[in-house]
């Protein structure tokens, strides 16, 4: 900044209230993983029976063939872009701006030495800890199941991203002001009962929607019935407390990049012990802010009274 480049009282004031109220913010909320997630402190089985009803999809990868279609009706009812540079299907796919849901080929694994396919979208914990971590709450999970981002209240501090144990939420640097993007589980859809866009899409029946507590019995269903097709794993049943999308399949998870040695505790309860620092840092940082601009102003003044002065002396000689 040039010498003599002073910045308006009002403009600094208003940085300072902004860096001071998101401080506030997160002060305000109180500590532990419900509190700032909204969701619950009780072990696994409390949170299975709460969110029993919550709305969520059941995977069978034994049924998926690659064909990408509910990809397709993801970016259709979500007006997302085709883009070269984020593929949405095949060994390269990753979940980003554009990419809400992606089918992703693992190559040839298992003992039949057959390609498998992997649909992943946002998982939808049951005690997000993407919720957990953002201090203003613009994600957060509705009464439907649904973890919920709302961009107008997001700060675009990103620590969403670095919570989310799945690597769900993306972020859309193109967008004026930047934002979080990731699979609402058509919440628009919902609000008219209505599945989500990619399992009424698919042909051969891999994904299927309901509500958790239906899905988890058809899934142990499947398992019970055909104990030489699937492993014994609902993957999602238990992972970081519990999700809404749950997976079944006949090759190990491990096999087919799925993140694997997860707790069974929702993460909240660790996540929380980063983001309570928060607070104290920004409030420390506006602290810091005032008391620098305080002193620039005695600086000033001294310097401006130093002038005054020495103009008085020349005016009486």
């Amino acid at each position: 900044m040039p010498p003599n480049t002073r910045i308006p009282r009002r403009t600094f004031l208003k940085a300072v209230a902004v860096t001071a109220g998101t401080a506030g913010i997160a002060t305000a909320l109180p500590t532990g993983s419900a509190a700032a997630s909204g969701g619950s402190t009780g072990s696994t089985e409390d949170l299975a029976e709460e969110h029993a009803g919550d709305r969520g999809l059941l995977i069978d990868l034994t049924r998926c063939v690659g064909c990408g279609r509910c990809v397709d009706a993801c970016k259709a009812e979500n007006e997302l872009p085709w883009r070269e540079d984020q593929p949405a299907r095949g060994p390269d796919a990753v979940l980003a701006s554009a990419n809400w849901s992606v089918v992703r080929s693992e190559g040839r694994v298992g003992a039949d030495g057959e390609p498998r396919y992997v649909k992943t979208q946002c998982m939808h914990c049951l005690d997000p800890a993407c919720a957990s971590a953002c201090f203003v709450k613009a994600l957060h999970k509705q009464d439907n199941g649904i973890v919920a981002y709302d961009p107008t209240i997001c700060v675009g501090c990103r620590y969403c991203l670095m919570a989310c144990p799945f690597s769900a939420p993306s972020f859309d640097w193109d967008a004026t002001f930047g934002r979080v993007t990731k699979c609402d589980l058509c919440d628009e859809r919902a609000e008219r009962g209505e599945p989500t866009a990619c399992s009424e899409a698919c042909p051969t029946g891999a994904i299927t929607f309901g509500s958790r507590g239906e899905l988890l019995e058809e899934a142990h269903r499947r398992i019970a019935e055909r104990p030489d097709r699937y492993v014994d794993h609902v993957y999602g049943e238990r992972e970081v407390g519990g999700t809404s999308i749950l997976y079944v399949s006949d090759v190990p998870f491990e096999e087919l990049g799925f993140a694997t040695g997860l707790p069974t505790e929702p993460l909240p309860s660790y996540t929380w012990e980063i983001s309570q620092l928060i607070p104290p840092t920004a409030a420390g940082l506006g602290l810091t802010l005032i008391a620098l601009y305080a002193r620039r102003r005695q600086v000033l003044r001294a310097h401006e009274a130093s002038e005054a002065g020495a103009t008085e002396m020349e005016a009486r000689t």
